[in-house]
């Protein structure tokens, strides 16, 4: 049996013609969503069109080859908005437990992972510390504290943080939340409540 509307077999509803002609094309692990079916049955509704490409006559195009060419643009255009919109899964580069320094902090955990090839800090604790009259800072650390770069202010039980370009992990592998106060001084101000390594 033929697709082509000949007179001689009565025409297939458009649903149905469509999801066969999609099922020719192989399997679909993820379905389209229902605006790209939309798209091929109001191109059904369509009367046909005369082809330009051969110049020395007029050749008909019947309802089949329309709704095919409407379901392959439609399904094109929604498979390349799909691929272009998903961004690749953060890749984990180094983790570790945060330990409480002080009573009543929390414990928690850290991760140093990789987003659209940035380098970011996850910080996750089971209650965020009493700032007191301060703030809550974080930070990364040498090993031996005798370097130390700021990360942000967290507010929160968790947080994310951007790492600087260029920043080695090996060398800063220790993340310590302190709590600072609004003194103007830029610097750590010792009061380290939660610290971990991460590696």
């Amino acid at each position: 049996m033929h697709d082509d509307d000949d007179g001689s077999t009565p025409p297939r509803p458009p649903d149905e013609r469509a999801a066969e002609l999609l099922r020719r094309g192989g399997e679909v692990e993820v379905p389209p969503p229902p605006h790209v079916w939309e798209a091929v049955r109001q191109a059904l509704g369509r009367p046909g069109v005369v082809s330009l490409a051969d110049r020395r006559r007029r050749r008909w195009v019947g309802p089949v080859q329309l709704l095919a060419a409407a379901a392959a643009g439609a399904l094109v255009t929604w498979a390349g908005v799909e691929v272009v919109g998903r961004e690749a899964p953060p890749e984990l580069l180094a983790s570790g437990d945060l330990q409480a320094l002080a009573a009543g902090a929390p414990d928690g955990r850290a991760e140093v992972v990789t987003v659209s090839g940035h380098q970011r800090l996850r910080v996750e604790l089971t209650e965020r510390p009493d700032p007191q009259d301060g703030y809550l800072e974080v930070w990364l650390l040498r090993p031996d504290v005798s370097g130390m770069v700021t990360l942000g202010v967290l507010d929160a039980e968790t947080g994310e943080f951007a790492l600087p370009d260029g920043l080695d992990l090996g060398e800063y592998p220790v993340v310590d939340i302190s709590r600072e106060h609004m003194d103007g001084d830029p610097g750590h101000g010792g009061d380290s409540l939660v610290r971990g390594q991460v590696g």
